[in-house]
């Protein structure tokens, strides 16, 4: 007679994930994610590219006998926000900001997010992370490439090079604005749970509706300088120092700034924003349903 014996299974307890490793983890998540796409890698190439070109730009308009201003200088750098409203790149960067959140919401793949990056609030804490530290990234190296590129150049042409140490303040404010604008089109997204319309808000409010918006506001009485603390009219003031021009260069900088405020008060106003916008779109992101599908 065979004795049958078993063996008693045990099973470990869960164990309990402290925040910050969630935290990493969904932040690694976030950027496997990003980093799978080819869209990612098209993009990023075509801004290395376009940086490069940045030093034989400078030809076109460059005056051999004077060196120019670390504030020209800044200016070419972050992709002449004056004559664009907003910098070149920020359309580049449009795509990677609103595709993380969009996949979420609009293409239903918000439940799959939350499971792997435990809960939607932690999800919504690594994308604004790996959203501003890409965006910043990106501008950090593309100023760099574009500094390099301008800096031979200049050599070869055998014009003054700039006072680059001059240079470095507006190119870190660059920096920051780039990625305080990959948190407000992941904010947008999140709050309007579409992808088109806030594409659409992030390039006309800029350029067009936010100048009407001021017009309208300098004939209200006592808000004549309203037009001065809009978002973006901050974010110009914030990316060029007025100041640093001189004659005709001053009052174009003026005109196409559209505020008189000091860098860094502009500075804290459009990071205010930024941090306000990203509150409203967490607040979104993780009270409403998921779609299903």
């Amino acid at each position: 007679m065979t004795t049958l014996t078993t063996t008693p299974v045990t099973t470990a307890a869960p164990r309990m994930v402290p925040p910050r490793e969630a935290f990493r983890n969904a932040c690694r998540y976030e950027w496997r994610h990003l980093a799978g796409l080819r869209s990612t890698w098209v993009l990023l190439g075509v801004v290395a590219a376009l940086s490069l070109l940045t030093g034989p730009g400078l030809l076109f308009d460059l005056d051999r006998e004077r060196p120019l201003s670390g504030a020209s200088m800044g200016d070419v750098l972050a992709w002449a926000p004056l004559t664009t409203q907003i910098p070149t790149l920020c359309f580049f960067v449009l795509v990677l900001g609103t595709g993380p959140v969009s996949t979420d919401l609009v293409r239903g793949a918000a439940r799959t997010t939350w499971l792997a990056a435990n809960g939607r609030r932690m999800a919504y804490a690594a994308k604004s992370a790996v959203g501003f530290l890409v965006g910043a990234a990106v501008a950090a190296t593309s100023a760099l490439v574009g500094g390099v590129s301008a800096a031979v150049t200049l050599a070869v042409s055998g014009a003054p090079q700039p006072t680059w140490g001059a240079v470095v303040w507006p190119v870190l404010r660059f920096v920051l604005w780039m990625g305080c604008w990959a948190l407000l089109c992941m904010s947008l997204v999140a709050l309007m749970r579409n992808r088109i319309v806030p594409v659409v808000v992030l390039c006309l409010w800029p350029v067009l509706a936010e100048r009407l918006a001021g017009l309208l506001l300098g004939y209200v009485p006592g808000l004549g300088g309203a037009a001065d603390w809009l978002p973006f009219s901050a974010g110009r003031a914030m990316l060029t120092d007025v100041s640093a021009f001189a004659g005709d260069d001053r009052a174009f900088a003026r005109a196409m700034v559209g505020s008189d405020l000091p860098n860094l008060v502009a500075l804290v106003v459009f990071c205010g924003y930024t941090a306000v916008l990203t509150a409203a779109g967490y607040w979104a992101y993780t009270r409403r349903e998921a779609p299903t599908g």
